[in-house]
């Protein structure tokens, strides 16, 4: 396969990740990595959690507007797997306006660039993300998060 079909596949289902986070949150489980998924206490645990979130936010006035998905870094060849970092703009409806927020997701293929499963860091840096995580390349660049921007709608 090529770089080129390989980055495309990581666009195409980092765009329907992005989907199922403003659409079917019960099923996103699936694109997280196996170990991440064991973690949390397997897959209908993490359902739950994921359900129990989406609770809350709704109950807190808040909504996933649109996910907006960058275009990846390098993909790295590292441990048997592909790396690379793609980046994820938010829109999230908040109590008298929107927030928009900008993070890092780290992108992993254990299948040579087939499929690929997909981790916020959630502002972390890669030491940290290497807790949980210890497969990832050093070489991963994780940029610094951004602060949101309030938009009083």
């Amino acid at each position: 396969m090529t770089l080129q079909i390989i980055l495309i596949l990581l666009k195409e289902q980092a765009e329907t990740m992005s989907q199922f986070l403003l659409k079917e949150l019960q099923i996103i489980y699936s694109i997280h990595l196996p170990k991440l998924v064991e973690m949390m206490g397997g897959e209908q645990k993490m359902i739950e959690t994921l359900e129990k979130a989406s609770t809350q936010m709704e109950a807190d006035g808040t909504a996933y507007l649109n996910v907006t998905i960058g275009e990846p870094s390098r993909v790295l060849s590292f441990q048997n797997e592909m790396q690379c970092i793609i980046p994820q703009t938010l829109e999230i409806k908040v109590p008298n306006g929107r927030v928009l927020t900008k993070s890092s997701l780290i992108a992993i293929s254990i299948d040579n660039g087939k499929s690929w499963y997909f981790v916020d860091t959630s502002g972390k840096d890669i030491q940290t993300m290497k807790k949980v995580l210890p497969n990832l390349s050093e070489e991963l660049i994780i940029p610094v998060k951004e602060k949101p921007t309030f938009y009083n709608d």
